[in-house]
């Protein structure tokens, strides 16, 4: 789901928000055998303030 549409849907109950916080990305497998090349990751909280 893309950012906008969770705002579109979560915001039609109240005020809408969402926090970001970004971690260093869990690698299980060696770096020659990695498909995810990313780094980082960020992680979403969203909420709704309800009126």
């Amino acid at each position: 789901m893309t950012l906008s549409y969770i705002k579109e849907v979560m915001g039609q109950r109240g005020k809408y928000g969402y926090f970001t916080q970004e971690y260093g990305r869990f690698k299980a497998d060696s770096d020659s055998n990695r498909e995810h090349k990313a780094k980082k990751t960020i992680e979403y909280l969203h909420y709704v303030v309800c009126e």
